[in-house]
C-alpha cells in the first residue's frame, strides 16, 4: 500500500512544479528533465520488479501450456499409432472374412452343381424308364392287336372256307374233344 502512496505522490509532483507555466529557460528546462529522470528511476524501482514478476509468471505459464500441449500431442500421435493399428487388424479380419466367405460360397456352388447333375442324371434316367415303359406298352399294344387282326383274318378266312357241312364236323369233333 505504501508503494501505491508513494508511486501516487510521485506522479502528481511534475503536475504541481510545472502548473505555474511561463517562458522556459534553461532553468526550468533542467528542473523538467532532472524531474523525468527521477520520476524514470522511481518508476523503475517501484514498478520492474511486480512487471518482471507478472511477465515471469506469464513466461512460466506459457511455457506449461507448452509442454501440456507438446504431452497432447505425443498422446494424440500414441492414440493415431493404436487407431492405425486396430484399422490394420481390422482389414485383416475383414480379408479373412471375405475369403472365408468366398470359399463357402465356391463349396455351396459347387454342391449345388452336384446336387443339379445328380438331378439332371434322376431325371434322364426317370425319362428313359418311362421310354422303355411307353414303349413294352406299345410293343404289347402291337402284339395285341396283330393278335386281334390275325384272328379277325382267320376267323373270317375260316368263315369263307369252312361252308355249312364242314362247320358242323368241325363243331362235333371239337365237342367230342371237349367231352373227353
Amino acid at each position: 500500500m505504501k508503494r501505491i502512496i508513494l508511486l501516487f505522490l510521485i506522479l502528481t509532483f511534475p503536475l504541481y512544479a510545472f502548473a505555474a507555466g511561463g517562458e522556459l529557460d534553461w532553468k526550468t528546462f533542467g528542473y523538467r528533465v532532472a524531474m523525468f529522470v527521477v520520476f524514470a528511476i522511481l518508476l523503475y524501482l517501484l514498478a520492474a520488479k511486480p512487471v518482471r514478476n507478472i511477465l515471469t509468471k506469464k513466461t512460466e505459464e506459457i511455457k506449461a501450456a507448452l509442454a501440456e500441449a507438446e504431452l497432447a500431442k505425443e498422446e494424440a500421435a500414441k492414440k493415431v499409432k493404436e487407431y492405425e493399428a486396430k484399422m490394420q487388424q481390422l482389414q485383416k479380419e475383414l480379408e479373412l472374412m471375405k475369403e472365408n466367405a468366398k470359399r463357402t460360397a465356391e463349396a455351396e456352388r459347387e454342391s449345388m452343381v452336384a446336387d443339379a447333375k445328380k438331378h439332371v442324371e434322376q431325371m434322364k434316367q426317370f425319362a428313359l424308364n418311362m421310354i422303355e415303359s411307353e414303349k413294352e406298352r406299345a410293343i404289347q399294344e402291337l402284339h395285341h392287336e396283330a393278335v386281334e387282326l390275325a384272328t379277325s383274318q382267320a376267323e373270317a378266312k375260316l368263315i369263307k372256307e369252312i361252308s355249312g357241312d364242314k362247320a358242323a364236323k368241325i363243331l362235333d369233333e371239337y365237342v367230342k374233344r371237349i367231352g373227353e
